[in-house]
């Protein structure tokens, strides 16, 4: 018994503790604070908010059509950044264009990349481009232009590009 008597204060504390965390924990509880929560948003005094995800909720994927004679361009839609992650597609001319060059600018710095086509599997099957990851960044209101590399400027070539990345909010 005298053991007992040693260990009463340790359980009584413990049982004790247990009891406040059950509490404190419950449902009930954190309604009540929640409850007491004021937040003031005001232009002097912004609420902080945070994108979690640009690419699922403003994506952006579109298709240019650049042949020899012509670039194609997009236009960024002003207060947007343009983040362009993958870039795909082919030509189905006579297999003398070697890549596409994507031209724009970012962070008023211009900035290219160039991305070559595949060998023809066949001479007539269509060349693809490399598939290829990138991390481009276009500004607002700044127009991206993509131009192919070709060395024969009478190809009549037909080639798609295929653009794909998300937008981010400028401001």
């Amino acid at each position: 018994m005298t053991r007992f008597k040693s260990f009463r204060p340790i359980l009584i504390g413990a049982a004790s503790a247990c009891a406040v965390l059950a509490l404190g924990l419950s449902p009930r509880v954190h309604a009540v604070a929640s409850a007491l929560v004021t937040v003031v948003n005001t232009s002097a005094n912004p609420v902080t908010v945070a994108s979690v995800d640009d690419r699922v909720a403003q994506p952006a994927v579109f298709r240019v059509y650049p042949n020899v004679r012509a670039y194609a361009t997009f236009v960024v839609p002003a207060g947007k950044r343009l983040v362009i992650t993958s870039v795909s597609g082919w030509n189905n001319g006579n297999g003398s264009a070697s890549g596409i060059d994507i031209d724009l600018v970012s962070n008023n710095l211009g900035n290219t990349q160039t991305i070559p086509f595949g060998a023809a599997q066949s001479a007539t099957s269509l060349r693809h481009l490399m598939n290829e990851n990138v991390f481009l960044v276009a500004d607002p209101g700044s127009t991206v232009y993509f131009t192919v590399t070709d060395s024969d400027y009478n190809d009549s070539a037909g080639i798609n590009i295929d653009v794909h990345g998300y937008y981010v909010s400028a401001s």
